[in-house]
């Protein structure tokens, strides 16, 4: 026997050989069928994506007023200003949020017992407020919808978080 007869004779060389044209691969139905499921898991979710976009922006404002009232609390123990400016806590990056000064309920003018946080994109996410009353400790949170983002409450009217 020759080299090339071993060769063709061998178990893996038949098994190649005995592979009939289009036994392999996938055919064009499957894969249409496959392209039309990974459209619509798309479909799906991508509007979820936008939903917990919105909820991690909305999130992330309202840490930055709670973490601003805490620092408020903590300069007037000590002795030190409590001016809007003089928390570190509330100027920052709020992606899709900007935080400023809020008179309030309790009157707090530029003080820093009082922010609020306002959307860039104020047609679909919510703003929020917390003020917090010196005499009390008392803390109010307010926002803008109950059936946006981030706050609780009924669609259409004013809620808490």
């Amino acid at each position: 026997m020759t080299l090339l007869e071993n060769f063709l004779r061998s178990k893996k060389v038949q098994k190649t050989l005995a592979i009939k044209p289009g036994e392999e691969g996938f055919s064009l139905v499957e894969l249409v069928v496959v392209i039309a499921v990974l459209a619509i898991l798309s479909a799906v979710a991508v509007p979820a994506f936008v939903g917990v976009q919105a909820n991690a922006r909305a999130s992330a404002a309202k840490n930055g007023l709670v973490n601003g009232i805490k620092e408020c609390v903590v300069r007037d123990a000590d002795s030190q200003g409590t001016a809007f400016a003089d928390a570190q806590s509330f100027p920052g990056n709020y992606n899709g949020y900007t935080v400023s000064a809020y008179t309030g309920t309790y009157n707090h003018t530029n003080k820093c017992w009082s922010a609020q946080a306002v959307p860039d994109n104020a047609s679909t996410e919510n703003w929020f407020r917390i003020e917090m009353n010196t005499s009390t400790g008392q803390v109010l949170k307010t926002c803008q919808d109950g059936g946006r983002p981030g706050c609780t409450g009924s669609s259409g009217s004013a809620g808490t978080w």
